[in-house]
């Protein structure tokens, strides 16, 4: 009671603190202090007077019980203090090293990339680009059991024409769950996901122009396999393009980098500010 009564006269008495007495001190242990400054700045200034003296009380009792805890660590840690110490320090240098080279790298790397630039790397690396999963080209498409005209998607589907494409592109808008169109390239244990079945031969399942079908509780599933590439062959350009990019653009960040570290060693080798000695030398 006599703590909220005292932390309750320090808020009511705040607007006429002069700048002198904005040092004052709410609170201490050994010679660190909780200066009455530090505390109102913790506090927001729409809290009620009964919500802003619970929130100081608790501020407060935070803060001495972390300080005593502190202390009580540095007297019996001893050894393993000074291990503490030279980690928090390591971690601050790595921690301003990094902000730094975050900041150098949104102004001054060049994010642009050719489609040049792409196929180069995508010629010159093939042997990264090896696939680990069977990829298809299917149309697939997640109906509800009521979905009406099942019979023209099942024909859409076989067909290889524009206008069944666009026939079907349209009806998966209007009533499809979910979809996949014949344009890009999936990974097979990806679209398995999506099946309600389990496939324990991927070779005798997998085969062109294969039409199946499928229902669980809730849905009926349509596929149809337009063409398959299989695992441990060379992975198609259109689909490592993304992957190629961040690829490109690490590489960048990487050259970017060395070329900074560099200058900013040169430079003070040549003004003096650094030097690395043939033998070692008594520092004077």
């Amino acid at each position: 009671m006599k703590r909220l009564l005292y932390v309750t006269i320090v808020l009511l008495f705040a607007s006429c603190v002069t700048e002198e007495e904005r040092e004052a001190i709410v609170a201490r242990v050994g010679d660190q202090y909780l200066t009455y400054s530090e505390l109102s700045e913790l506090i927001p200034n729409d809290l009620s007077l009964e919500d802003s003296t619970e929130l100081a009380t608790n501020i407060i009792q935070n803060w001495m019980n972390e300080e005593l805890m502190f202390g009580k660590a540095q007297y019996n840690l001893l050894t393993e203090q000074l291990e503490i110490e030279a980690q928090v320090e390591k971690y601050r240098k790595e921690l301003f090293i990094f902000e730094y080279e975050k900041e150098v790298i949104n102004q001054k790397l060049d994010t642009g990339i050719s489609a040049e630039e792409i196929s180069k790397f995508y010629d010159e690396n093939q042997d990264i680009f090896q696939l680990k999963d069977y990829i298809l080209k299917v149309r697939y498409t997640k109906l509800l059991p009521n979905s009406p005209d099942q019979d023209k998607v099942v024909k859409w589907m076989k067909m290889d024409d524009d206008e069944s494409r666009e026939n079907l592109l349209d009806y998966c808008h209007r009533y499809a769950v979910s979809c996949y169109n014949d344009s890009n390239w999936v990974f097979f244990n990806q679209l398995l996901r999506q099946l309600p079945i389990e496939v324990y031969n991927k070779e005798s399942f997998l085969r062109k122009g294969k039409f199946v079908q499928f229902t669980d509780a809730e849905h009926l599933y349509y596929l149809y396999v337009i063409d398959i590439q299989s695992k441990n062959t060379l992975s198609p350009l259109e689909l490592e393009v993304d992957r190629i990019k961040g690829l490109i653009l690490n590489s960048r960040k990487i050259e970017l980098l060395n070329t900074i570290r560099t200058s900013v060693y040169r430079e003070a080798i040549r003004k003096g500010n650094a030097e690395k000695y043939d033998e070692p030398k008594i520092k004077e």
